[in-house]
């Protein structure tokens, strides 16, 4: 049997390989994304699920675009807009239908590095090069942007603004506007992914670049961090003609996403109690990750250091002089998974990356004290 070249290049997720790890006894994960499973809102969908069975029309095949009811709720989201939505299985399903439907092996896709992986995967089985763009705490190095955009046909310009995935930074307000500006003027089309916007616990909430750059900006949603991981439901919104040419690629993959998911997430978006939950699931995410925090400083001290975030899930740690895969390595033998930094690049250009990636949504604060230890242990 032989395999595209594409296929065959593809690198395993360095997180998904070691969730069979995770799931040892006695182990100890701060490595997945995950959200608390305590603060899931089931109780809001418990009438909806058990109300399903009573109309048998929710279990047909529905429309490629989504469920109507859905994409009207999701359409009061945004009244002053008139980008139209596509349902999608998770952003991960949007993410790969953006690189069939935009990028030609070849092509140029600028990200912030270290970068989500599952975005570089995607774009990875399209044929497409990555430009890595370096950042800081303020958002990316805006003359290193312009310098791609000037001298390489750049087609994508891939970004996570809000609590991005795996440092936690934020852009500035000021980073927003240059970046909008700088896609208009070079006519590059940004993917902005959203999936932690709505988990800020503390400072101020800042636009979103797609109402900076509405006429080519593709903005993705997800509903597994506020919602239910295992519904898998997300979304997309951009321009008429790129959404229409989505829904036909949909079409050839999956036919729709699954109605009864979409329904209970509809019935949950819409429920009276929905805001409370998201208040709830700030203030449980901020308790978790002062009290992470707190003890990364009692035990390592000067070993580490990292950037205080004001949402999201994850802490970039700094190890000073040590190697994150090292580290992540030996927490493994100490029964601690952490992801390594080396994990959020491209495999053949991985630096030797001197950071890890916790997350602190899904740890228990019972077992923060522990964790740490062991990871003091590892260095």
């Amino acid at each position: 049997m032989k395999f595209s070249t594409h296929a065959q290049s593809l690198q395993a997720s360095y997180i998904r390989e070691i969730l069979s790890a995770a799931s040892q006894p006695e182990m100890i994960s701060m490595a997945g994304g995950l959200p608390a499973a305590s603060l899931l809102p089931v109780e809001l969908v418990r009438v909806a699920c058990a109300s399903l069975a009573d109309n048998r029309q929710l279990f047909q095949y529905g429309n490629s675009r989504g469920y109507q009811p859905l994409l009207e709720t999701l359409e009061r989201w945004q009244p002053e807009s008139t980008q139209p939505w596509l349902i999608c299985n998770g952003s991960q399903q949007a993410l790969d239908l953006i690189a069939r439907a935009l990028l030609e092996p070849g092509d140029h896709v600028v990200a912030e590095v270290p970068a989500y992986l599952g975005a570089l995967q995607a774009f990875q089985l399209s044929g497409a090069a990555l430009l890595p763009l370096l950042s800081s705490a303020a958002g990316p190095d805006l003359n290193q942007l312009e310098h791609y955009f000037k001298t390489t046909a750049v087609k994508l310009f891939y970004a996570v603004p809000d609590f991005h995935n795996p440092t936690g930074r934020v852009w500035s307000a000021e980073t927003r506007i240059a970046v909008a500006g700088l896609c208009r003027h070079y006519g590059v089309t940004l993917i902005e992914d959203s999936p932690y916007r709505q988990l800020r616990f503390s400072g101020a909430q800042l636009s979103t670049v797609s109402e900076l750059y509405p006429e080519q900006t593709i903005r993705l949603i997800s509903f597994s961090k506020t919602g239910f991981p295992g519904l898998r439901v997300g979304a997309m919104s951009g321009p008429a003609e790129f959404i229409a040419l989505a829904e036909r690629i949909k079409q050839a993959t999956d036919l729709h996403t699954g109605i009864p998911q979409q329904v209970i997430i509809d019935r949950l978006l819409n429920h009276p109690e929905y805001p409370k939950h998201l208040v709830q699931l700030r203030q449980g995410y901020h308790s978790r990750y002062q009290h992470l925090s707190a003890e990364l400083h009692r035990q390592l001290g000067a070993q580490i250091e990292f950037d205080p975030v004001e949402g999201g899930m994850f802490i970039w740690l700094s190890l000073k002089g040590k190697s994150g895969a090292q580290v992540a390595a030996r927490a493994l033998a100490h029964k601690l998974a952490v992801v390594p930094g080396s994990a959020f690049y491209e495999q053949e250009a991985a630096p030797e990356d001197c950071h890890i990636r916790l997350n602190f949504s899904n740890t228990d604060t019972t077992l923060v004290e522990e964790a740490i230890t062991r990871l003091a242990k590892s260095l």
